[in-house]
């Protein structure tokens, strides 16, 4: 860069090498810039299917999160031929959709082909469904939750007898399967946990995991991150054990609860620390900062890019915290790291119920924040509690009074709207407005299970007791799939 200056137009306080050294400053300053400059030419490594796969569930639930509401179009009712639904489970990319039944079937169904309508609901099923709905569940498989017995009770099949093999059966309760689909885990009544194959020898019982404590009912089961471990408790024995599924032995063996447990929940990731002085803590709490968090503040919301599992596209959630609810009315939450007894788990927070709240509960479950709980109760109602002040609810929700017990309890993404499952149909509460809408779909029928797939396009509803409430049979015998649009 040349530059002619002639004297004569250059003011007398300024010198022509003082404005050659500002033109080398400036030529310095450019040089640097093109330094620091990204190259163009420089190709970026391209992404792994798996990792484009998981930025697509990422960005899909950072968009949930941050909207305002939510609009559910009911596309599938799958129905079971007069059995309630008490377990549901989607594996990776959507591939299966497993329900277990009181029928004792665990049933397989080819979650993609049902979408596209490859399984049409009949004329006559169509008069039990809300309006538009006309995909049924295409199934593909379906088998028996076996009950194992001695080789002397056996009736096997002979020429004197002429009678055909019909295996003692259970009720599907607890259920989890492998991301892969490589095998279910699969509850009983009598609290055992069958290992068997779910895609390839399907209904082959690999394992049976059996202690002598069980005395009934294992109505709750869950596979850790990594899938080598699972979790399951009971509804009689209130125990919460883990096992080794490369070894089948058991790791973890505790007590927890004072009264049959209805519902079990790990807490998801980045909530605040849980203190069981909560006096002290609640002003630290408000100025903790994690700078090891890549995180994207939106109002009060945090989002996170860690939320669903790189290799199971499961959401991710903190081993160690659960929160538990007993038919009693109480619910607890849990710390395994606890310094407790080796087989006694006390409770670092207790969630009591209000004043005007009757001792029942059937269902409990966290916000995505990991901050809050609510609580389906028998009087048409449910709490809100913020564990970091749970001495009192934070909030308590009145529904109509002829809309029955709330049998299930969801919250969704945003933290501003919670699906409460009543007896006479599911509703999305606004928490900031104080208003419902109706979702269409279910009518008349306990809900046994709530579930919003990873990315939050989907949800999954479906009717049955669970095998706890034996003496109310009130199902609809149908499962539901809805399509969530963000508004």
């Amino acid at each position: 860069m040349s530059t002619e200056i002639e004297e004569n137009n250059v003011p007398n306080d300024i010198s022509i090498n003082n404005i050659d050294d500002d033109v080398s400053l400036i030529q310095d300053d450019i040089i640097e810039t093109e330094e620091n400059k990204p190259d163009e030419n420089v190709e970026t490594e391209p992404m792994s299917p798996d990792q484009e796969i998981h930025s697509l569930h990422t960005s899909l639930l950072h968009a949930s999160m941050i909207t305002e509401k939510y609009s559910f179009t009911p596309k599938i009712a799958i129905t079971t031929s007069g059995s309630g639904i008490n377990s549901l489970c989607l594996t990776k990319y959507y591939k299966y959709l497993f329900l277990g039944g009181d029928d004792g079937f665990l049933r397989k169904y080819n979650f993609i082909k049902s979408l596209k309508g490859e399984s049409p609901l009949t004329i006559q099923q169509k008069h039990f469904v809300v309006d538009g709905v006309m995909n049924n569940g295409y199934i593909s498989s379906y088998t028996p939750n076996e009950i194992l017995q001695k080789k002397s009770e056996i009736k096997f099949p002979s020429q004197t007898n002429q009678e055909e093999y019909y295996p003692l059966k259970s009720k599907v309760l607890g259920m989890d399967v492998h991301s892969e689909c490589d095998f279910a885990l699969v509850g009983q009544e009598n609290g055992d946990v069958l290992l068997q194959g779910c895609r390839y020898r399907e209904g082959k019982l690999y394992h049976l995991f059996r202690e002598k404590d069980n005395v009934g009912m294992n109505n709750f089961i869950k596979l850790n991150e990594s899938e080598d471990c699972f979790y399951s408790a009971g509804f009689f024995d209130k125990r919460l054990r883990k096992y080794d599924l490369n070894t089948g032995e058991l790791i973890m063996n505790k007590v927890i609860g004072d009264s049959q447990l209805s519902s079990a929940e790990f807490r998801p990731l980045h909530g605040d620390p849980i203190n069981e002085d909560h006096h002290e803590s609640d002003i630290d709490m408000l100025f903790e900062e994690n700078e090891d968090d890549d995180e994207l503040e939106q109002g009060d919301r945090k989002i996170y890019d860690d939320y669903i599992n790189k290799q199971t596209l499961k959401m991710r959630f903190d081993e160690n915290v659960i929160l538990t609810s007993q038919l009693n009315g109480k619910a607890y939450i849990y710390d395994t790291r606890a310094n407790n007894s080796a087989t006694i788990n006390e409770p670092v927070v207790s969630l009591i119920r209000g004043n005007d709240t009757p001792p029942w509960s059937l269902s409990a479950c966290w916000d995505y924040t990991g901050n809050k709980v609510f609580i389906g109760r028998r009087n048409a109602s449910f709490e809100m509690f913020d564990i970091r002040n749970p001495s009192v609810p934070e909030k308590t929700v009145k529904l109509p009074k002829k809309s029955g017990e709330v049998t299930c309890i969801k919250s969704m993404p945003n933290s501003k709207q919670v699906i409460c499952g009543s007896i006479d149909n599911i509703r999305i509460y606004d928490l900031e407005q104080d208003k419902f809408n109706i979702i269409p779909g279910h009518h008349g029928g306990y809900i046994s299970n709530i579930v919003i797939d990873p990315t939050s396009r989907f949800m999954f509803t479906t009717s049955g007791n669970r095998g706890i409430l034996n003496n109310q049979n009130y199902s609809t015998d149908l499962a539901f799939v809805y399509n969530i649009d963000n508004l």
